[in-house]
């Protein structure tokens, strides 16, 4: 996960909704996951640590990204995460959601 900048404070909250989700894929937990992600994403539409970490959630699920996730896989803002997130899923699952398929 890209490191946060120095200038960059987050709230105790998400802080805490990004240990969780992270804690459930550290246990393998991908559904559960995937569910506490999109529902952190509720609130924070726009955090990209629990997007990166609602499409791991979701590949490893073999579920497709939604054009949205990939849109934000595309934007390089964390490079590593968005390469283990496509290496996981395999062209059959991008293309699924990507509306292509």
């Amino acid at each position: 996960m890209k490191a946060m900048k120095n200038s960059e404070v987050l709230s105790d909250e998400l802080k805490l909704a990004i240990g969780l989700v992270w804690g459930c894929l550290n246990t393998r937990q991908f559904e559960a996951a995937c569910r506490l992600a999109h529902g952190c994403l509720a609130v924070w539409p726009d955090e990209l640590r629990l997007s990166l970490m609602a499409a791991y959630a979701s590949v490893e699920m073999q579920q497709p990204l939604e054009p949205r996730v990939l849109q934000v896989l595309n934007r390089g803002d964390c490079k590593e995460w968005s390469d283990l997130v496509y290496r996981r899923a395999g062209d059959e699952i991008c293309l699924k959601g990507a509306g292509n398929a």
